[in-house]
């Protein structure tokens, strides 16, 4: 059984995570597989957006502790995090086309690192969000440390990870701004489809430089995002897709883009 399952719907890539019996916790070959489709998108354009989801009743429980897990890899973890874990978080944020998270249940470490590394996330209302790792004496990884930060404030940040044990609810999860939209279970896999069918059928070109923009915005003043807004706005403007934006607003219609 793949650990990874890829569908291709149009121009839309869904991924679904796949160790249903181990709460989908990432092994390192489902890292690797997961890593590799989505820098496969990065360099050949392969789809417009990407969705990832967990199968069974979780998202991702993190990395995988069990038999020869990161408990018998003590001495090697740092080099391991750098090829793994961190190269997956890295190609999430830089593929240059907007990343659903569609979080079917919990998302607990470094699956929650997982989580918080998409643009834009839609909840199952049972799905819940857990740091989890100062309860075995570990620290954030899986983007965390800066994903928190950003999105929370370090108040909400420092409480999540410390205490290690607090489930934060899909509800709560939205009312903190780190989900967009809680649905009921049932509703989940078809309201995340049409949310990410909608971004794939989108500007493409312009959407990833949006991404692009918001990653640059976290850390840089207003003069510097100013500057880079207008870099960014001159690229749209040479677009196929902004030519028929702006016809099918004058023609009072909807526009089909193309996606360059």
């Amino acid at each position: 059984m793949s650990e990874l399952i890829k569908e291709t719907e149009g121009n839309l890539l869904k991924l679904t995570l796949n160790r249903p019996d181990q709460m989908n916790a990432m092994s390192a070959g489902l890292i690797s597989d997961l890593t590799e489709a989505i820098t496969d998108v990065t360099a050949n354009r392969s789809a417009r957006a990407i969705m990832i989801t967990g199968s069974g009743r979780g998202f991702c429980a993190g990395a995988d502790l069990q038999g020869n897990g990161l408990a018998g890899r003590r001495e090697v973890i740092e080099g391991q995090m750098m090829a793994g874990i961190n190269r997956l978080i890295l190609a999430v944020r830089e593929v240059p086309v907007p990343v659903v998270i569609a979080l079917n249940g919990a998302a607990a470490g470094a699956g929650c690192g997982l989580a918080l590394s998409g643009d834009i996330m839609i909840a199952a209302r049972s799905a819940k969000l857990l740091t989890a790792f100062s309860r075995i004496g570990a620290v954030l990884d899986g983007g965390m440390s800066w994903s928190l930060v950003h999105k929370l404030g370090t108040a909400r940040a420092a409480a999540m990870a410390m205490f290690g044990d607090q489930k934060i609810d899909a509800e709560t999860a939205k009312s903190w701004g780190l989900v967009w939209e809680v649905v009921d279970d049932e509703k989940l896999p078809a309201e995340a489809t049409i949310l990410a069918q909608r971004l794939a059928d989108g500007p493409s070109v312009a959407l990833g430089l949006i991404k692009r923009q918001i990653a640059f915005a976290q850390g840089n003043g207003i003069a510097d995002a100013l500057r880079f807004e207008a870099a960014c706005q001159g690229q749209a403007f040479q677009t196929d897709d902004f030519m028929e934006g702006v016809k099918a607003f004058q023609e009072n219609r909807l526009a089909e883009f193309k996606g360059k």
